[in-house]
């Protein structure tokens, strides 16, 4: 969600951006040695620190610029989203685009975007 203005507060009650993360797989994964990235020329941007996504789970992830990788509290990229639209990856180990949006397009205010059915 690139333009949160009153769906989901951070833990400072902010409305941060936000990128939800979803395992599709049988099997949980670590995502240490994952990123988030909003900079193509950059895909270890963010690193994820040392936290599990079970199967079938999802992990919240705001992109609020204020860099905060403590796998025991929320957790915040070190970029923000841009609502007009922009490059937004996961890369995996490699380092390897597991998924990209090149770009996403521009967002309406409260609105998530994303996948169907775990594509």
């Amino acid at each position: 969600m690139a333009d949160n203005n009153t769906t989901l507060a951070d833990e400072d009650g902010q409305f941060s951006d936000w990128i939800e993360i979803y395992n599709p797989a049988a099997a949980a994964i670590n995502l240490a040695g994952y990123f988030l990235t909003d900079a193509k020329s950059d895909p270890a941007l963010w690193p994820f620190p040392n936290v599990s996504l079970p199967s079938g789970g999802h992990l919240l992830v705001f992109a609020s610029g204020k860099n905060r990788v403590n796998p025991a509290a929320p957790l915040h990229t070190s970029f923000q989203l841009d609502k007009d639209g922009e490059y937004l990856a996961l890369v995996g180990p490699g380092p390897a685009v597991v998924h990209e949006f090149d770009p996403f397009p521009p967002q309406d205010t409260d609105v998530s975007y994303g996948l169907l059915g775990g594509d």
